[in-house]
């Protein structure tokens, strides 16, 4: 299992080093969860499931993320989990549901999609993020929920769990959505 987020300040990655921590305590040992960057997209290679996140900025995926996603989403993956990050006020959080990967899910092509708050700290933003804070009233602070950040990691671990040969299954032998979400 491979978990990667990208992130322009480091909050989406420490959301990414959580759910990894968590579902490696979760997972039965025949699992093995490593914690990727987005360099090189050949750790994906060897995964059976993924948890792919992302900062929301504008309503988009960072870059790097969305290179991520069309590598993997024709992959013959197990399973895919989806977050973003971000929603830092109410608008935020209507913009940041993120259709691209909402419709992942709706097509069967992930399990699920889950938004998580982000964190704003204004001291680490340049002049131009600056302003487009102020002009979308974002709240500065620490708005990332990690109970629901832990739940949802033990969620996905419960998920790939309960059936127990795909512990053991080849690469591509499953199909995403099996867990029924």
């Amino acid at each position: 299992m491979a978990v990667a987020a990208a992130s322009r300040h480091g909050g989406t990655c420490e959301i990414a080093d959580r759910i990894s921590v968590t579902l490696a305590a979760e997972l039965p040992e025949s699992w093995s969860v490593v914690r990727t960057d987005l360099r090189d997209l050949r750790a994906f290679d060897a995964a059976d499931a993924v948890v792919l996140g992302s900062a929301v900025y504008y309503s988009h995926w960072m870059h790097a993320a969305g290179r991520a996603l069309h590598y993997v989403k024709d992959a013959p993956l197990l399973d895919l989990w989806l977050f973003s990050t971000g929603p830092i006020s109410e608008a935020d959080s209507k913009a940041a549901q993120v259709p691209s990967a909402d419709a992942m899910v709706a097509d069967g092509l992930a399990v699920d999609h889950q938004v998580f708050g982000g964190r704003l700290d204004t001291s680490l933003l340049g002049w131009a993020e600056r302003a487009a804070v102020r002009a979308v009233h974002a709240l500065p602070g620490d708005h990332r929920d990690w109970d629901q950040v832990d739940d949802w990691a033990r969620r996905i671990a419960g998920q790939l769990a309960a059936v127990p040969e795909r512990q053991n299954a080849p690469r591509g032998s499953g199909h995403r959505g099996a867990s029924g979400e």
